[in-house]
């Protein structure tokens, strides 16, 4: 058995792996005590997931070695704020409305991908960890792994009327759909067999991937695949019963790098305001709260989004009409908006590549692993 941790087994257990009851705890509160779709969409958004977003600018904009040498990614990452207005004004000059629906359904997916591929970067480093093969390296978890993520999401796809209506299909399904459902049905418990019976036969057996595994998967399973939840639950929900454990699994991570990183900087002569916001935990997460306050509640107010304490919804401002066209300010500030979530994870894609980044690997500590 191996027994190799990203951090160490009690860090793991709380953020990595049991953070997944988080994301229970959104679902027990929506659907047994009846807290309000708005209350815990503020509450994920205000708590974790906007902290989040700054935990990526903490290591990457206000680290002065990283500004230096990913000057050209840095700056050229800034350009996706403009793809929310320039697909408005190419709908408004074309007459062509689907043009601003596509770019809300593309957002929307990528969201989903980018919590996806978290996962994987996880999977993969408690490979490496504990001496497999890692990545597409391990073909059988490469494809175990991405079956059991995406299926059930196009399930739910299928499956959830606001979910249909969004994509332009009917409120009832067809007969090719009713058979597309048997298929990924079918796919997802073959998966699980061969997952099953391939780690049963293994010499070693990888303890913490495992444990993560049964944290994540799970999860996914029951949030796009139960016949309640998948099909009734408010769409607004469903970023946040998947997101808030991927909210802190990345605090988790970013922290660990941060404070491998920036502890013998406190006075941010090398790193700069990297170091400085990384002095404790405390203050990083302030900081993050300060910066998540800041950004969108200027975003909410713009949007007229409905959000609790403050009645901006739909306010004269958002409602505004651009140019004579069918389009308002609130969909403008959704556009622009978005940029804040494509940027962070464009640069995800880029700055947590272990394969190619060796400082990457010493920052979190990526040694070889021994067998116990």
């Amino acid at each position: 058995m191996t027994t190799n941790w990203i951090t160490n087994r009690n860090f793991d257990l709380l953020w990595y792996i049991g953070a997944c009851l988080t994301s229970y705890a959104m679902i027990y509160l929506n659907l047994a005590l009846g807290i309000s779709a708005v209350m815990l969409w503020w509450i994920w958004i205000v708590s974790v997931d906007g902290p989040h977003v700054f935990a990526t600018i903490s290591r990457t904009y206000l680290d002065t070695q990283e500004r230096e040498e990913r000057r050209r990614l840095l700056l050229g990452s800034l350009l996706w704020f403009l793809l929310g207005p320039l697909c408005i004004a190419a709908a408004i000059l074309s007459g062509a409305p689907m043009i601003f629906f596509m770019f809300i359904t593309f957002a929307q997916l990528w969201a989903y991908w980018h919590v996806v591929r978290q996962h994987y970067g996880f999977l993969c480093m408690y490979q490496k960890k504990n001496g497999e093969p890692a990545g597409k390296a391990n073909q059988l978890d490469y494809w175990i792994f991405y079956i059991l993520m995406l299926a059930p999401f196009v399930s739910f796809l299928l499956r959830h009327p606001s979910a249909r209506y969004q994509l332009g299909l009917g409120p009832v399904l067809s007969t090719p759909e009713h058979y597309a459902l048997i298929f990924l049905h079918s796919l997802i418990a073959l998966a699980l067999i061969v997952y099953v019976f391939k780690e049963a036969r293994n010499k070693t057996f990888n303890l913490p991937k495992n444990v993560f595994l049964m944290a994540a998967v799970p999860l996914h399973l029951l949030i796009f695949l139960h016949p309640y939840i998948s099909t009734h639950v408010d769409i607004r929900l469903f970023a946040v019963f998947v997101t808030f454990y991927h909210n802190i699994q990345y605090h988790g991570i970013v922290w660990f790098y941060n404070r491998n990183r920036y502890r013998q900087d406190s006075s941010g002569a090398r790193f700069g305001w990297a170091s400085k916001v990384s002095r404790n935990f405390l203050t990083f997460y302030a900081v993050a709260i300060i910066f998540t306050l800041l950004y969108r509640y200027p975003n909410w107010y713009f949007a007229g989004t409905e959000i609790p304490f403050f009645g901006w919804q739909n306010n004269p401002v958002s409602r505004a009409m651009i140019g004579g066209s069918s389009f308002t300010i609130s969909d403008l500030a959704i556009g622009f908006w978005w940029g804040f979530a494509f940027n962070h994870y464009y640069l995800d894609q880029k700055i947590w590549k272990l394969s190619k980044d060796k400082r990457l690997n010493q920052d979190l500590r990526i040694a070889t692993p021994q067998t116990v």
